[in-house]
């Protein structure tokens, strides 16, 4: 009796490359009417581009970290107000209950809309939805948490 390809594994099937990836991010951003040369943004390492979704800008990166890599789509869309914090925090947590594939989170002054994720198994149409509604829910909140609570939107004097 002869076993074949006992011992002689199927090579694994090449995983995508960061390049790979940024070409997904490319052509979801043309699909966009975002030319992504002008949004590229110069990065050490990995891939990264921003644009403009209404009064949100929103960032996404393709980059790599211990050896996994890694998606994020981020929108920073209002710095803190002076005051009403707590009453802000409390809406940022009830909002987080609502939103699917994304989360809101502070960092410094700063509130985000996001959604990180590893590459392993991502495909074009998982990195088109969460850029749609990162960029989505970030032109959608801004305006109305800044005007519910004080603060400014982000990049804004």
């Amino acid at each position: 009796m002869i076993f074949r390809g006992r011992g002689n594994k199927a090579p694994a099937p090449a995983q995508p490359t960061l390049e790979t990836h940024a070409g997904v991010v490319e052509q979801i951003l043309s699909q966009l009417n975002i030319d992504p040369v002008q949004a590229r943004m110069k990065m050490e390492t990995g891939f990264g581009w921003t644009f403009q979704r209404g009064s949100a800008t929103i960032e996404v990166y393709v980059s790599q970290q211990n050896g996994i890599g890694y998606f994020q789509a981020l929108a920073p869309i209002m710095h803190l107000p002076i005051n009403a914090l707590l009453p802000l925090y409390r809406r940022l947590l009830e909002l987080n209950m609502q939103l699917t594939n994304a989360a809101i989170g502070v960092y410094t002054d700063v509130v985000y809309v996001f959604n990180e994720r590893p590459l392993e198994g991502m495909d074009s149409n998982e990195a088109n939805t969460i850029i749609n509604l990162v960029a989505s829910y970030a032109d959608d909140l801004d305006d109305k948490l800044v005007s519910e609570f004080g603060g400014r939107l982000f990049g804004k004097a």
